[in-house]
C-alpha cells in the first residue's frame, strides 16, 4: 500500500501513487498544472533579497579581521583578542539562540523570521555609529560588542533558513541550487569585509590615528545606510510562501518543533551528518575571519592577506554554485561528492601545514593556492551536507534540520576562536586543527546511509532508488507524515 502524507489545510491524505510530480510547470511558468503545483517568478526576488541579507550579515560578522591592524592603531584596547571576540559573539549567540529562533520561523513562518533577522542586522549597524557622537573609544568598543551580539542572533536564521526557502518556493530540480545561492552569498560576505582595506588605511608611515579613525567612521556609516535600506525592502515584500506550492512535498505538513527534535535525536544518519558537517566546515569557515594572523606568520601583510582571503571567498562562491547545480541535475550522488571534495580540501590543508612548519620553502604562490583551493573545496561540501541531512530527516522542517547542523558547527567555531584568547599561543596550532578536522570528518560520512525519500516523492514515483522506498513502505504501509 502506498505511503500517505497529510496536505496543509486539508484533512484528506495525499497518496503518492495518485499524484505525478513530473507534471510540474517549467521554471518561469506561473500557470498551475494538473497536480496543483505552481512556480512563481517572485521566488527569485525572495531568494535574491534573502541572499543579500545573508551576504550583509556575514560582512558585519567578519568586519574587523581584515582591518585588524588599523582598528588596533585607531582605538585603545583593541588587538587580536578583541577582534577574535567580536567574531566569537556570533558563535556564542548562535549556540544560545538557534533553538528559539528556529522555533520562531517553524511556527510563525518565513516572513516573521526574516523580518526579525533584518531588524537585528539594521540595529547592529546603527549601534556602531552612535559612539561617534560622543567620541569615546571605550563607548565605541562596548557598542561594537553589542552590535556583534545582535548580528550574531540574526545569523541563527540566516544560516538555517536556506533549505526552508528552497522547499517553500522552488521546484525539486532547483532546490539544492537555491540553497547553495544563499549559502554562497553568505560566505561572500567575508569577501565584502576583505574589501574594507580599500577604504580604511593601514597604519603605515605618514598615516595618523585620526585619519584611520575617520576611515572607519565612514565605513560604518555606509553599513548603517545599507542595513536600514535592506530592512525597508524586506518589509515591503517578503511573503512566507507562495499561494500554491511548487512541489508535492512543499504541500506536506511538517512535524511540529517538539516532535522534530525527538525524531532528529533518534536518527543515527542525521546525527552522523551533523557531526561530519560541523567538524568539516566549522574550523575553515571560522579561520577565514582571522586568516590574516596565520598569513602574517608567513610574511604576508594585511593588504596581501586581503587578496588571498578575497580570492578564496570568490572561488568558494563559484564552486558552491556549481556543486549545488550539479547536485540538482545529477541526482543521487551526494555522499560520493562529499568524499571527493573533503579529500581535496584535506590535501590542500596538508600542503599549507608543510609551508607553516617550514618543511617546504614558503612562496606566495604556494600560500595562495593551498589556502584558496583548500577553502573552496571545503565550502563546496556545505550545500551537499544540507541536502543529505534534509533528505534523511524528512518530514522534519528544513529550518530545524539546518539549525541542528549550524548550531553544532558554531559551537565548534566558538571553541576555535576562544583559543585565540590564550596569551602567547601563536598561530601554528591552527594548521594542526585544520588537518584534524579534515581527517576526522571523513569517518562519519563513510558511515552515513544515503536516502532520498523527499526527492523520490517529488521527482518521480518510480524513483532511481526504488528499493529504499519499497523497504520503507513494507515496514510502515499506512505511515502518515504528520503527528
Amino acid at each position: 500500500m502506498p505511503t500517505q502524507y497529510l496536505r496543509r489545510g486539508s484533512p484528506t491524505p495525499l497518496t503518492i501513487t495518485n499524484f505525478h510530480p513530473l507534471a510540474m510547470d517549467e521554471p518561469g511558468d506561473s500557470s498551475a498544472n494538473k497536480g496543483g503545483q505552481k512556480v512563481y517568478p517572485s521566488r527569485f526576488w525572495i531568494l535574491g533579497v534573502f541572499s543579500f541579507l545573508a551576504w550583509f550579515q556575514c560582512v558585519q560578522w567578519s568586519i574587523w579581521g581584515p582591518i585588524s591592524e588599523s582598528v588596533d592603531a585607531a582605538f585603545e584596547g583593541w588587538g587580536s583578542g578583541t577582534v577574535a571576540m567580536m567574531a566569537n559573539w556570533g558563535t556564542i549567540t548562535f549556540a544560545s539562540c538557534v533553538a528559539p529562533m528556529c522555533w520562531l520561523m517553524s511556527t510563525k513562518g518565513l516572513r516573521v523570521g526574516v523580518v526579525t533577522c533584518a531588524v537585528l542586522v539594521a540595529c547592529a549597524t546603527v549601534a556602531r555609529i552612535l559612539p561617534f557622537m560622543a567620541d569615546s573609544d571605550k563607548f565605541f568598543t562596548v557598542m561594537c560588542h553589542i552590535a556583534a551580539i545582535l548580528n550574531g542572533i540574526a545569523g541563527t536564521l540566516i544560516m538555517s533558513a536556506p533549505p526552508m526557502i528552497a522547499a517553500e518556493w522552488f521546484p525539486p530540480k532547483e532546490r539544492t541550487t537555491a540553497t547553495a545561492v544563499s549559502q554562497v552569498l553568505n560566505q561572500l560576505g567575508t569577501a565584502g569585509s576583505y574589501l574594507a582595506p580599500l577604504l580604511v588605511q593601514s597604519p603605515n608611515a605618514g598615516v595618523t590615528k585620526d585619519q584611520i579613525k575617520s576611515d572607519i567612521k565612514t565605513l560604518l556609516y555606509i553599513y548603517a545606510a545599507v542595513g536600514v535600506t535592506l530592512l525597508i525592502a524586506i518589509l515591503v515584500y517578503f511573503p512566507t510562501k507562495p499561494p500554491t506550492p511548487p512541489s508535492v512535498t512543499s504541500s506536506v505538513q511538517r512535524l511540529n518543533f517538539k516532535s522534530s527534535l525527538k525524531k532528529l535525536m533518534r536518527n543515527r544518519n542525521v546525527l552522523l551528518t551533523t557531526i561530519a558537517y560541523s567538524v568539516c566546515i566549522a574550523i575553515p569557515a571560522t579561520w577565514l575571519s582571522v586568516l590574516n594572523y596565520s598569513l602574517n606568520d608567513l610574511g604576508i601583510d594585511q593588504d596581501n592577506a586581503m587578496w588571498v582571503g578575497l580570492t578564496a571567498v570568490l572561488v568558494q562562491g563559484v564552486t558552491g554554485l556549481l556543486v549545488g547545480r550539479m547536485t540538482d541535475l545529477v541526482y543521487g550522488h551526494v555522499k560520493a561528492s562529499l568524499l571527493f571534495f573533503m579529500i581535496i580540501s584535506l590535501a590542500c590543508f596538508y600542503w599549507f601545514y608543510l609551508l607553516t612548519m617550514g618543511t617546504i620553502p614558503v612562496t606566495k604562490g604556494q600560500i595562495f593556492c593551498s589556502v584558496v583551493i583548500g577553502l573552496a573545496s571545503n565550502f563546496a561540501n556545505a550545500p551537499l551536507f544540507f541536502e543529505l541531512a534534509v533528505e534523511r530527516a524528512y518530514p522534519c522542517p528544513e529550518v530545524i534540520v539546518a539549525g541542528l547542523l549550524t548550531g553544532l558547527m558554531n559551537f565548534i567555531g566558538l571553541i576555535f576562536l576562544f583559543v585565540f584568547l590564550i596569551p602567547d599561543i601563536g598561530y601554528k596550532w591552527v594548521t594542526y586543527v585544520l588537518l584534524s578536522s579534515g581527517s576526522l570528518s571523513i569517518i562519519p560520512v563513510l558511515l552515513v546511509q544515503e536516502d532520498y525519500s523527499r526527492s523520490n516523492i517529488d521527482r518521480n514515483v518510480d524513483s532511481p532508488i526504488p528499493e529504499q522506498v519499497a523497504a520503507k513502505e513494507k515496514q510502515s504501509p499506512h505511515q502518515l507524515a504528520v503527528i
